[in-house]
C-alpha cells in the first residue's frame, strides 16, 4: 500500500551500510522533513551532520502526509483560541507562515521538482446551516483575529452543496519528492544519510547512539521520530490515531482545487497531478492507533464514490498522528538531557510543524535566538491545560493493560488460523502474536510490546501489529514500522 506520492519518485543516493564505529557533531534520528529540515541548517551552519534513517527518506509519516502547507490547524483555530487566548492563536499562525515560506524558499534555492504551489484552504460544511454557522462564525472570527486572511465563501468544485470559510495564500505540494529532493541536496553538500539502518539504543548521558552494527558518538542527539524513542514523560498524555488516504481517478466532472476540510464530521479533500493523470484524494476515518473498527478504506471508497463519478481507484494509505496534551506541539531540548531533542504532539499538521520544529532545533543546537522556542518548549509544564487529556489517556492504557492481559483467549489448535488471518492468543501461557500469510506460512512472535509491555494488536488493514497504549507498530516480521519502540516483537523460544 504506497501513497499516491511515489509517483515518479526518484529515490536518494544510498551511502554504504554504518558497519563501524564513528562520530559526529550532530546525529539525526529520522529522515522526514523534520529530521532534514534541521540537517540543512545545521550543515549550512558548519556542522557535521549525520541522519540515520530505519527505512528510507521520508517513508514515515512525512511521505504518507496529505502534502497540505497551511498557516491554520485542521482542527480549526477556535479550539486553540479557547484555550489559550488570542495572543497564542496569532502566534501559531504566523510561526506556521513563517515554516510554509521557508519550504518555499527552499524549493525555490535548491529547484526542487515538487509541485509547490500556493492555493487557498476551505472549511466547510453541508448541511445544518443554522448550527453550522455559529460554529463556523467562531472560526472565522478565530482567524481573522490570529491574521489569516479569511472570509466566507461557497465551495470550490464540489459536485454538492457546501460553503464555509476560505483561506487565501496557503500551499500544496509532493511532500516525498520534497524531503527526497532536499537530501539529495544535504548528501551532495556533505551530510552523510544512512537509509536502512534503524537506531537501536541512546546513550544521552555518553553522547552515542547505536545500530545493529555501530555506535556513533556526538555532541547533540537529534529525534525527529514523530515520538521520542524509548520512554518518555510526554508519551503519558499523547493521544495517538491513525488517519487513511484513499485516491482515484474520476471518469467525469471537475477535480476541486486547493485544500479542502469537509466537516461531515471530517474529510479532507485535495487533487493532484501527475503527468496528463489527474487524482483526486480523500484523507479521514481517524481512529486510536490499535483500536480498528472495520475496513477504513472501503468506507473511504464508498464516500468518494457517493460524491463524484469515479472511474477507478488508485491508491491506498495510511499515517499516524500524536496529538498533545495541550494543543500545541512540543520542540526542542528534552528534559534532563541539554543534549537531546526531540518534536512531537503535531497531530495533523505535521509538515508544517515538522518545519517549524528543524528550525528551533537547529537554532537551539548552535545557541541561536528563535523566536518561537519559547512558546513551544519541550520542557513546558501546562497541567491546567493539559490534565484532562493525561487523565484520558492513562485510563486508556489501564483499561488495555487489564483488557488485554486477562481477557486474551487461549489456543490449542494453531490450525485454526487461516490463510491471511491473524490474532492474539494464549499458547501455553505466553501472549503470542500469530499471523498466517495467505501462502499458508505461520509467524509466530510475542505480543508483548518492548516499549513498556501493552499487548499489540492486529491491524487488517495494514497487515501491521499496533500497540493501543503508545502507538509503536511492527511488520509481520516483528521489526518498528514507527513509535517510542528500540527493538523488535520478540521472537518466542522455538519459533523461526
Amino acid at each position: 500500500m504506497e501513497a499516491i506520492w511515489t509517483l515518479g519518485s526518484r529515490g536518494v543516493a544510498e551511502y554504504a551500510p554504518l558497519n563501524e564505529n564513528t562520530e559526529t557533531d550532530v546525529i539525526v534520528i529520522g529522515a522526514g522533513i523534520t529530521g532534514l529540515t534541521a540537517a540543512q541548517a545545521l550543515a549550512e551552519a558548519g556542522q557535521r551532520v549525520m541522519v540515520l534513517e530505519a527505512s528510507h527518506v521520508g517513508a514515515g509519516v512525512t511521505g504518507g502526509s496529505t502534502g497540505n502547507l497551511y498557516s491554520t490547524l485542521a482542527s480549526g483555530l477556535a479550539p486553540l483560541r479557547s484555550k489559550w487566548g488570542d495572543a497564542v492563536a496569532a502566534d501559531v499562525v504566523r510561526a506556521r507562515a513563517e515554516a510554509v515560506d521557508h519550504v518555499e524558499r527552499l524549493v525555490e534555492r535548491f529547484a526542487i521538482d515538487c509541485q509547490f504551489k500556493r492555493q487557498p484552504a476551505y472549511r466547510l460544511v453541508t448541511d445544518d446551516r443554522q448550527h453550522a454557522e455559529h460554529d463556523l462564525n467562531g472560526e472565522l472570527d478565530a482567524m481573522v483575529s490570529a491574521g489569516l486572511d479569511a472570509a466566507e465563501a461557497d465551495g470550490p468544485g464540489l459536485p454538492f452543496d457546501s460553503w464555509g470559510i476560505r483561506v487565501a495564500d496557503q500551499a500544496q505540494f509532493n511532500p516525498l519528492h520534497y524531503v527526497q529532493g532536499l537530501a539529495s541536496q544535504l548528501i551532495d553538500d556533505g551530510v552523510v544519510i544512512h537509509q536502512h539502518c534503524p537506531v537501536r539504543e541512546v546513550n544521552a548521558k555518553e553522547g552515542w547512539v547505536s545500530t545493529e552494527a555501530a555506535r556513533i558518538s556526538a555532541r547533540h542527539i537529534v529525534f525527529a521520530t514523530h515520538t521520542p524513542k524509548g520512554i518518555n514523560l510526554l508519551q503519558a498524555g499523547m493521544l495517538v490515531s491513525r488517519e487513511y488516504a484513499v485516491s482515484a481517478r474520476l471518469r467525469s466532472g471537475d477535480y476541486p482545487e486547493g485544500i479542502l476540510w469537509v466537516l461531515d464530521p471530517f474529510h479532507s479533500l485535495r487533487s493532484y497531478r501527475h503527468g496528463e493523470q489527474r487524482y483526486l484524494m480523500v484523507i479521514g476515518e481517524k481512529h486510536k492507533t490499535g483500536e480498528h473498527k472495520g475496513d477504513h478504506y472501503q468506507r473511504l471508497r464508498e464516500y468518494l464514490e457517493a460524491h463524484f463519478n469515479v472511474e477507478s481507484f488508485t491508491h491506498q494509505w495510511s499515517a499516524q498522528q500524536y496529538s498533545s496534551p495541550d494543543g500545541l506541539p512540543y520542540i526542542g531540548r528534552v528534559h534532563g538531557h541539554d543534549n537531546v531533542y526531540m518534536a512531537t504532539g503535531f497531530a495533523a499538521d505535521g509538515l508544517v510543524w515538522g518545519t517549524l520544529a528543524g528550525r528551533i532545533i537547529a537554532d537551539q543546537v548552535l545557541d541561536r535566538d528563535n523566536p518561537w522556542q519559547a512558546r513551544f518548549g519541550a520542557r513546558r509544564i501546562t497541567p491546567g491545560k493539559s490534565a484532562m487529556q493525561y487523565a484520558r489517556e492513562n485510563a486508556t492504557v489501564t483499561k488495555h493493560m487489564i483488557k488485554d492481559y486477562l481477557g486474551t483467549e487461549k489456543l490449542e489448535d494453531l490450525d485454526s488460523i487461516g490463510p491471511g488471518q491473524a490474532r492474539v492468543a494464549t499458547v501455553d501461557g505466553e501472549k503470542l502474536a500469530l499471523h498466517r500469510t495467505a501462502a499458508g506460512e505461520l509467524k509466530v512472535l510475542s505480543a508483548i510490546c518492548p516499549h513498556m509491555k501493552c499487548v499489540v494488536h492486529w491491524n487488517a488493514a495494514e497487515s501491521t501489529w499496533d500497540c493501543p497504549c503508545h502507538g509503536s507498530r511492527f511488520d509481520t516480521e516483528g521489526e518498528v514500522i514507527e513509535g517510542p519502540a528500540y527493538h523488535p516483537l520478540a521472537r518466542p523460544d522455538g519459533a523461526d
